[in-house]
């Protein structure tokens, strides 16, 4: 149950190598090295009738229609725009889409999705006006891609905490029956290893369906989605007809997107609204999920309850023990039992492997290839990820940036030793400061000595951050200390490490990039490369592009 949707408004660093196998997107490449492999005629890609494009979206007024128009692609991005093209301007965040319709039509796209009719069409373009521009996005875009998500079985989670390890254990399952499996979430799109780098948890619907158009095309069976809040509210997701659906937590985090929980639980349970015939798998173990499998069971539609604690649930662990290896649990279903050993430490992933099971047997498959899949899960990199050494360091890599992740990594490994934990972390900036103070009681009650240093600071500055979070370290039973620079912060605590110390480097995990403050842009960071070089009794410094 970790992780959250800190991407949804990020800007992806243009830097080569962030990952091992992560590659730049276009549209209609080759993904897998499958591009030979023939494609069903209806995901192929291709012009079609803009007529057959507006299937399903309910034009309010048209100027200058024409039915037989041919379109290849959608985009919200005039620089992206095309002959071809269909241009849908969104009303954005900062400014009003429609301000680049003339460039639009400029290089070339001769169809304007938008709110009003112009008073002076331009001639010759199709003007498509519509009551609700975001959700017009999905259906056209489903519709030019080809439909590709009713070629592929598709799965849907959701939650704060938590996605990414439920979709990878998820896949674990599905591989281990010949299924290709396609994962499409915080790290971007992983298909059996290679990564396609996108802006957003879940992407904008024209690069959604475009990316599941070429999955089809290469032969995917199955794709999981973590659907974030925010997608929801956008209507990305609109249109995908989920098979299974799966709901991990909920805490606070996005107010500044959502203003309460109430709205961003509301958000959150639209994912459940777009499939009522699916199997809604709900992690019952905090009062959100139980809330929304009462809600859901109300209206008939098919629910399956997991939980770590209710006796009562569908889909249960009883036994629960941990050490620093493993985690081992049984797991209890339609009165069966069977052992389960995962590779992954922390309680939480007990429930998000619940999770992952209870999508597996929602699908039809058995509770002993339910329990194979996950024994033969290895933890997601930078998810309460163990750094191996030869010096027997003990050192754990965790993505935690929310109040509820830092708080169930810190439980976690105190769980495993009684060892000091020295943790590194930052807290990240534009987020509500009530929940920066928070995250310096966590840090101060669950660690013996805290590194306070950097994190994505956006707008934000460090001394902004930290008026928020030196109070509550200031009054916590740990020590801490500021040291603003990153890399320089992870020294430090290998040096800890290396007295007995267990290191906990909280808050980047996988990502290979930091947000610096004052706008003032992004950089590359690799925290494993920064252990690393610290681990060599080298200047982690070094590798700070800044110098």
């Amino acid at each position: 149950m970790r992780g959250g949707d800190r991407h949804e408004r990020a800007t992806s660093v243009a830097q080569d190598g962030g990952h091992p196998h992560c590659l730049a997107y276009r549209p209609g490449a080759s993904i897998g090295g499958l591009a030979g492999r023939p494609a069903p005629p209806d995901v192929a890609g291709g012009e079609m009738r803009l007529a057959d494009a507006l299937e399903g979206v309910a034009i309010r007024e048209t100027a200058c229609f024409d039915p037989d128009l041919k379109v290849d692609s959608v985009t919200i991005d005039s620089r992206q725009a095309h002959p071809g093209a269909v241009f849908v301007a969104v009303p954005g965040f900062k400014q009003d889409g429609a301000r680049f319709i003339p460039a639009a039509i400029a290089a070339g796209s001769r169809v304007i999705v938008t709110a009003a009719l112009p008073a002076d069409p331009a001639p010759g373009i199709t003007y498509l006006a519509v009551d609700d521009v975001r959700a017009a996005i999905a259906p056209i875009s489903r519709n030019v891609y080809g439909r590709a998500d009713e070629r592929m079985r598709m799965l849907g989670v959701t939650g704060t905490n938590g996605k990414t390890t439920v979709a990878y254990f998820t896949a674990e399952i599905l591989r281990a029956h010949q299924r290709r499996v396609g994962i499409m979430g915080t790290i971007g799109f992983d298909i059996d290893g290679e990564i396609i780098e996108t802006p957003n948890t879940t992407p904008e619907a024209p690069l959604l369906h475009s990316l599941l158009r070429d999955a089809a095309n290469a032969g995917v069976d199955d794709v999981i989605m973590e659907v974030s809040s925010h997608s929801l509210e956008l209507h990305r997701a609109d249109g995908i007809p989920f098979a299974v659906t799966m709901f991990t937590n909920l805490t606070e985090d996005h107010l500044e997107l959502h203003g309460d929980m109430e709205r961003y639980y509301a958000a959150k349970r639209k994912l459940f609204e777009l499939a009522p015939e699916s199997v809604a798998v709900i992690d019952i173990d905090g009062p959100w999920g139980r809330r929304l499998a009462d809600e859901r069971e109300a209206t008939g539609s098919p629910v399956l309850r997991t939980s770590a604690a209710d006796p009562l649930a569908g889909l249960r662990a009883e036994n629960v023990r941990m050490s620093i290896l493993c985690t081992e649990f049984e797991l209890v279903y339609q009165d069966a039992r069977r052992p389960v050993r995962l590779h992954w430490l922390g309680d939480y992933n007990v429930r998000n492997a619940l999770t992952a099971a209870g999508a597996a047997l929602s699908l039809g498959y058995s509770l002993d290839e339910t329990v194979a899949g996950l024994e033969a899960a290895k933890p997601v990199t930078g998810r309460l990820e163990p750094i191996a050494n030869d010096d027997d360091l003990a050192i754990i890599i965790d993505y935690a940036h929310t109040t509820d992740a830092l708080a169930a990594c810190l439980r976690a490994v105190r769980a495993l030793s009684d060892r000091p934990i020295t943790l590194v972390h930052g807290v990240l900036g534009d987020r509500v400061h009530a929940l920066r103070h928070e995250m310096g009681v966590i840090a101060a009650h669950g660690a013996d000595h805290v590194i306070f240093t950097e994190d994505d600071l956006k707008a934000d500055t460090l001394e902004g951050v930290l008026a928020d979070v030196a109070p509550a370290l200031d009054a916590g039973p740990a020590t801490w200390e500021l040291i603003e620079n990153r890399w320089d912060a992870i020294g430090a605590g290998v040096e800890r490490a290396r007295r007995g110390d267990i290191l906990v480097i909280a808050g980047k995990g996988h990502e290979r990039q930091l947000i610096l403050g004052d706008g003032a842009g992004v950089i590359y960071l690799n925290e494993h490369d920064a252990v690393a070089e610290a681990l060599a009794g080298r200047d982690p410094r070094a590798l700070d592009p800044r110098g």
